[in-house]
Parts: C-alpha cells; structure tokens; sequence
C-alpha cells in the first residue's frame, strides 16, 4: 500500500461486536453513508466470534466494502476488541462505535471539524441520544437522559456543547494511545470511562457536540436494562479504586438511598412502626410520579408509567452494583 493511500487515511472506526445481528446491517449502513469520501477512513469490526449470524453478515460487507476489515476477538471482551481494533488502524484518528447505533451522515466529518477547531481537545464527540423500540424501552430512553434518572452527567444531554468528562462514542487522535497507554483488558465493563478518567488525570480535554449525532438503542426490557446497570455500577467502583479517587456525590447517591432504605426498614421492624418503614419509599415515588407526569402529557400514561420503572432500575441497578462491588473487594482482602 502506497504511503499517499495511508495519508488519505483520516479516521479509523473501530467498533467492539458480538452477536449484534439485529443491529449490525443499520450500524454499518450508517458509517457507510458517511459524507466523507470512502477514501478517508476505514472500518474496523471486531467480532467476538459471534453465532448469531452476525459474522455471516459481517463477511459479506467485508467482501462488498474494501474499506472494511474483520478482526476476530478470541477472548469476547470489549477492550480487547477495541485495543486490537486501534493497533490495527491506519487513521490518524480513532473512532470508538458501538454495533448498537446509527450514526449521522456528518458523523465523521464533524468529529474531524470538531478536532481541527479545538487543538487543545484530544478527545471530541457527541452527547448520547438514546431511543427505544418498544414502550418500555422509550421510557428507559427519555429517563437516561433526565437528571432524575442519571444526574448532572453532561454527555448525556443532546443539546449540550462544550467541555465534558467523557465522550459517548468518542473520537481520539491517535497519539493519545500511545502516550498514555490502550484500554484496561482486565475491566470487562467501564474501559472507556477508565480510558476518559486516565486522560483526563493527565490533562486531557474532551469536548463535546450535538453535531456529532448517533443513535443509540437501549435496552427492550428491564431485566436487560438491570443486568447492565448493574455491571456499571459494579465496574465503576473497580474503576475508582484503580485510580485511588473517591466516589462522586452523584455516583454515591443510589448507594446510599438503598442503604438507608435497608436501615429503616430495619429499624421500623424493630420498633414496629409502619411509618419508619414506608415513608421514604412513598417520598421517593410521589416525586418520581412527579416526573412522570411530563412524560404521560408529552407521550402516554403506559410510557410514562414505564418511566419510574425505568428510573427505579436505573437507581437501584447502579447502586446495588457499587454495593455489590464494594462489599466483594472488601471480603476479598
């Protein structure tokens, strides 16, 4: 391959996957439709040897598409996916997707805007937009981007533009890899809020914009939507005790709701008192009600009774997680 050909190489996407059937096609049509020319950027699926289907599909866009390359990952773990993925790429920049969404068209090129106009960012991309495909996944969809449901996080708001602690879908110049090192193998979940942590302990900024738009799919159930709130919870608190950093305010709230929670219910069996036991629960969900309110006006009375559940989960999967996670490192001493 000619050296002018690796020049013409802007961005490489690189995107982690495994058994993705049903998302996969739309993923790969929507970084294909890219307004940059296919001549300036490649994509790179790393499969976890999926058998779904997904890797049926994957050999016939790579045979239809020169610009796209599979890589298997023997191991299935995401960031090994995505460290096999970068030490791949030609591109002069890094491009981390996931398999369940679809990007904007100006995707890409206004990632790479994005970088030339902020020299001092190594790390650009765009708020999450998350949507659903049934009603419980709307509502899901409508309380992961509420601060009820996930706090002051700001990459999880679509309007919002300016500096952020992470990307969703981030984009990095390559030369960060290389400076501050690749993804944590060892964290099955958070390796890219480790990565983001890690750049950022060093100096690092990210800056964000709904420019650079993409779609992500939540989770169609809530056993779904648990399991990997949970596995958030439980890997941020792993994340946190890599680095040494206590635990945010916002991040120790549904930890410790459901502690006190535990402790009155405790305390009211112990002294008999219904009360003690049912007041907070009944606080927590008049003002969860509350909320749901704006919810059943814009969308259903179904929809917006899914959003407490929806918001219930979010709470007491991630706090349960951090618990969970805290309780294990602890014993394991």
């Amino acid at each position: 391959m000619s050296a002018n050909l690796e020049k013409l190489i802007l961005i490489s996407v690189v995107i982690p996957c495994r058994n993705e059937q049903k998302y996969i096609v739309e993923c790969l049509q929507s970084l294909l439709n890219q307004e940059l020319s296919r001549d300036e950027y490649e994509i790179i699926v790393v499969d976890g040897l999926s058998d779904d289907g997904t890797r049926e599909i994957l050999v016939q866009f790579e045979k239809q598409y020169p610009m796209i390359h599979v890589i298997d990952n023997e191991r299935k773990i995401t960031p090994v996916a995505m460290n096999l993925g970068i030490r791949n790429a030609r591109g002069e920049n890094i491009a981390i997707c996931g398999s369940h969404t679809k990007y904007d068209t100006k995707f890409l090129s206004s990632a790479l805007k994005l970088l030339q106009d902020h020299s001092e960012a190594g790390c650009v991309g765009g708020p999450i937009i998350s949507v659903g495909e049934n009603d419980f996944a709307k509502a899901a969809s409508i309380a992961m981007s509420s601060p009820i449901g996930v706090g002051n996080a700001k990459h999880r708001f679509p309007d919002y533009e300016g500096f952020a602690e992470m990307a969703c879908f981030p984009i990095y110049r390559k030369k960060i890899f290389k400076e501050i090192g690749y993804f944590d193998e060892n964290l099955v979940r958070n390796q890219d809020d480790e990565f983001s942590l890690r750049y950022c302990l060093v100096g690092g900024k990210v800056f964000i914009s709904p420019k650079v738009k993409s779609i992500y799919y939540v989770r169609n159930s809530s056993i779904k939507l648990f399991k990997q709130y949970f596995q958030y919870g439980f890997w941020r608190w792993v994340v946190l005790k890599k680095h040494k950093i206590q635990i945010s305010y916002r991040q120790m709230i549904p930890s410790i709701f459901i502690l006190f929670l535990l402790l009155l219910f405790i305390v009211g069996i112990v002294i008999k008192s219904y009360t003690t036991i049912f007041v907070l629960p009944l606080i927590y969900f008049l003002i969860l009600s509350g909320f749901s309110i704006r919810v059943i006006k814009k969308e259903s009375l179904k929809i917006g009774s899914f959003f407490i559940e929806a918001v219930i989960i979010l709470h007491f999967s991630y706090g349960l997680g951090v618990i969970y996670s805290f309780l294990k490192d602890k014993l394991n001493k």
